[in-house]
């Protein structure tokens, strides 16, 4: 067990040589700079397929008001010609909305509107 445990060393110690000078791997650097509406735009002239959106997650303690938010979604749908991507997630219980101007690409006033309406609801107390 002594001689396992001193080549365990060894392996530590010749494999560290960069970490105990002080030196480490080269890690990619992110540029997490915002990016305003007019450079994603222009940005987005290059990323085929792509288009901005926005997204809400809506927790509900209780399946009924889970039920009556769908109504609320298909009622606001209704109201505003506007169809989000919908996702029912039953073991958090929860409905995940996304909303885009698919024609834009982007996010519009309709999509603003459109989720503005959405945060009218409320649950049962």
């Amino acid at each position: 067990m002594r001689q396992n445990q001193r080549r365990s060393e060894l392996n530590l110690s010749e494999g560290n040589a960069d970490a105990k000078e002080g030196r480490t791997m080269a890690q990619p650097m992110e540029d997490k700079t915002p990016v305003a509406g007019g450079e994603l735009q222009e940005a987005l002239k290059e990323l085929d397929g792509w288009v901005i959106s926005i997204t809400k997650r809506f927790r509900f303690e209780k399946w009924g008001d889970i039920t009556r938010f769908m109504q609320h979604l298909a009622d606001t749908i209704a109201a505003t010609n506007h169809h989000p991507d919908v996702t029912l997630d039953t073991g958090s219980k929860s409905v995940i909305v996304t909303v885009t101007t698919h024609s834009e690409r982007t996010v519009t006033k309709a999509d603003l509107e459109f989720a503005k309406r959405l945060n009218e609801f409320k649950p049962s107390e």
